[in-house]
């Protein structure tokens, strides 16, 4: 590559570095969760946001609809991105083989294809099968109502 061209190409870079994010407060009006993305309406010009990012890489978050939200949008450009919302029906956040999913029932924490709540489903099960010959068995009755608590929190 050339001098010049090297040099266009580093001012150019700079000058896309310059453009600020601008904010908008608007309503959610739409979520596709599958492709993380909304379609939002401005609150100050009534005007729609198509293709709102719900997320980048590590943390996505499903604002419900009709709550409101801000968003941020990258100027001279259709790319628009999720701040925060008011009310939100999911959020994922993922790091390595590891993800947390929080809903409005309850929690999911997986590592990989291993789930919390199965791999305490499978502990219960087993303590629940010792017979003890001498002594005091466990209760069965309490640890499954300790399964049963564990069931609420855990969703999956």
């Amino acid at each position: 590559m050339s001098q010049v061209a090297e040099f266009n190409r580093l001012i150019s870079q700079k000058m896309k570095e310059l453009i600020p994010i601008q904010t908008a407060w608007a309503t959610v009006k739409d979520v596709d969760w599958e492709k993380k993305t909304m379609t939002a309406t401005g609150l100050a010009d009534d005007l729609d946001y198509p293709g709102v990012l719900l997320g980048l890489g590590t943390e996505f978050r499903k604002p419900k609809s009709g709550t409101k939200c801000l968003i941020g949008i990258v100027s001279n450009s259709a790319n628009s991105f999720l701040i925060t919302a008011d009310e939100v029906e999911e959020t994922i956040i993922k790091n390595g083989n590891s993800t947390l999913t929080v809903k409005e029932d309850g929690f999911i924490v997986k590592q990989s294809d291993e789930s919390l709540k199965t791999i305490f489903n499978d502990m219960i099960n087993e303590i629940n099968k010792i017979i003890v010959v001498n002594g005091r068995s466990i209760n069965v009755a309490a640890m499954n109502a300790i399964k049963q608590r564990l069931n609420t929190v855990l969703i999956e």
